[in-house]
């Protein structure tokens, strides 16, 4: 419950917020609750992965491609993230996330968010991939980009990125029993 009403409160903000290009970087504030907090007495670590979820959205209400999605019908898939924690977030510390669009490809779209505290700190940065889907099928990343930010250009995705996602596969291989991909390097 207590994620709705984030997730609406920024949805609200949002609103009266002046709009984004598509490659500026959005900061949404947050503050940890109780029930953010896991039996170690600071937020947990599954709970970064949810506030990167009320952050992304904000980011596409700014920048027009929530909109877009209610316009069309169209729903948001998660397809993957990836997380690197630096420091702790206690409870009542407020902190702030930036999200950001780092590329694109025909697919997905490759967001980061970065976690700070009030001291100015990386607590974490975490990468999402997303993907629009409609009734048919996979929404084009060009088709969506023409609606919201049609003079936009993704810049080549990253080595970081690349690599990532070739270890994704190797991870989803190995798991499935193939013997190779334990012994792939990306």
């Amino acid at each position: 419950m207590n994620l709705y009403f984030r997730l609406l409160l920024n949805l609200l903000l949002s609103r009266w917020q002046r709009p984004i290009h598509t490659g500026e970087t959005t900061q949404t504030r947050f503050r940890v609750w109780p029930q953010d907090i896991d039996v170690f007495g600071h937020m947990n670590n599954g709970r970064y992965l949810q506030i990167m979820d009320v952050a992304r959205t904000a980011w596409m209400s700014r920048c027009g491609a929530l909109g877009a999605m209610l316009d069309n019908q169209w729903g948001a898939a998660l397809g993957g993230g990836s997380i690197r924690f630096r420091k702790s977030l206690k409870a009542f510390e407020r902190y702030e996330v930036s999200t950001r669009l780092v590329c694109w490809d025909s697919r997905w779209f490759y967001l980061e968010h970065g976690f700070v505290d009030t001291q100015g700190r990386c607590v974490a940065v975490g990468i999402s991939r997303a993907a629009i889907r409609s009734r048919k099928g996979w929404v084009r990343t060009r088709d969506i980009m023409a609606l919201i930010d049609p003079d936009a250009v993704s810049v080549p995705i990253p080595a970081y990125l690349q690599q990532m996602g070739q270890a994704e596969e190797a991870m989803q291989r190995a798991y499935l029993g193939d013997p190779q991909a334990a012994h792939t390097t990306p």
